[in-house]
Parts: C-alpha cells; structure tokens; sequence
C-alpha cells in the first residue's frame, strides 16, 4: 500500500510539474541532462530491486548476485535494456525515452501511450537511472511492484 501511495504521489507531482513547465513541444533536453549527454552504450555495476514491507526488507541486486545488464540509448532516445539473472534467459526490455526537467521519461514498448518517470543522474562515464518497476522479489513466480536503483559505466 506504501508503494502504491508513493507511486501515486509521484504522479500526481510530476503532473503538476509538466502542467507547469513551459510549452516547447516534446524535446529530448532538460534543463540538466540530455538524451545526447546519456546515449550510447552501457554496462551495469549496480541493478537492484527492493522492497519493504510489514516490516521486513527484500532486494536483490542482479550484478551482485551474478547477473549481469546492459543498456543501449539511440541518439533518438530508443533504447535496450537487457538484464540476465545468473542462470536465467536474458530479460529485453525496450522503448522511447525523454527528458523532462531532471527526470527522465519513459514509455515502454509493451505498455504504448504510458509514461513511467525515473530519477536520472550522469557523468561522462556514470549513468544512475532510479524509479519504480516490477520484480520478482520472493520468488514465488509473481512480480511485486518495487524500486529498481541501476548504475551503469559507459561502455
């Protein structure tokens, strides 16, 4: 329920910020970053999913635990994620993104027509891209909504 009221309100917040930002059309740049700052090709050091609950904590960090991940961004903002848990089949997950102000703004292939924002931060060789996703946490075959938190080494 405190995820969903999270979610909600990050929404509802950023709503607001797009209704009052200023009216240039759908434009790839941000006020600090940009798509052409981000694309390229990028290794993960860090993806890890969590959650907590009723007073217990889950997350499980891929890289840590032996997988691996990798993230492809076209000049246009088409990108490739692809994320392999140890022993598992590789994960592809690919759709359009944007900057807005100082988040980043996603559509996903498999979900057309919705946004989803992230928290995104870079240097030259460091992208962080943090917000929410869903993830099989306890392993009972489900995904539970969560938090991913991803750090990436340019490539």
């Amino acid at each position: 329920m405190r995820a969903l009221a999270r979610i909600l309100g990050l929404t509802l917040l950023l709503i607001c910020l797009q209704a009052c930002g200023d009216d240039e059309g759908d434009s790839l740049t941000g006020t600090g970053i940009s798509i052409s700052d981000i694309q390229g090709s990028w290794n993960a050091i860090r993806v890890e999913f969590d959650i907590a609950g009723s007073g217990a904590s889950l997350a499980i960090d891929v890289i840590q635990a032996g997988g691996s991940a990798t993230l492809v961004i076209q000049p246009n903002g088409r990108f490739t994620l692809t994320i392999t848990q140890m022993g598992e089949s590789p994960e592809v997950t690919t759709g359009q993104m944007s900057v807005d102000e100082d988040l980043l703004v996603i559509e996903f292939d498999d979900s057309p027509g919705e946004s989803e924002f992230f928290g995104v931060r870079s240097t030259e060789n460091t992208l962080s891209i943090n917000g929410p996703a869903e993830f099989d946490l306890d392993n009972d075959g489900m995904d539970d909504p969560a938090r991913v938190e991803m750090d990436f080494e340019r490539a």
